[in-house]
């Protein structure tokens, strides 16, 4: 597998949230993770604001905020769970080779 590297060269990009345009400073190959997620931001926007329908901007984007800071926070305690089970998995299978490597 390749890896990236970074070129360093940041370009402005355009884009639009809740019909207001912004230019955005972003890395070469940072590119398409950042539209990404500005059309990951503007599904969620759109879906909290059809359900309320007096909500006001700043509210919608701060519950849509603290949404998808909640989504990052459980995929990061799920990532710690499953690095913790792979260590445990790892230090039985030391325990395994060492005894095997001692009834030699």
């Amino acid at each position: 597998m390749s890896e990236v590297k970074p070129t360093n060269v940041v370009q402005q990009i355009s884009v639009t949230l809740l019909d207001q345009h912004y230019q955005i400073p972003c890395p070469d190959e940072e590119r398409e993770l950042l539209l990404e997620a500005v059309r990951l931001l503007n599904q969620q926007l759109e879906v909290a604001r059809s359900r309320g329908k007096l909500l006001s901007r700043e509210r919608a984007t701060l519950m849509v905020a603290v949404n998808l800071a909640a989504d990052l926070q459980r995929t990061r305690q799920a990532l710690q769970a499953r690095e913790h089970d792979l260590q445990l998995v790892e230090q039985r299978l030391q325990q395994l080779v060492d005894r095997a490597k001692g009834s030699e």
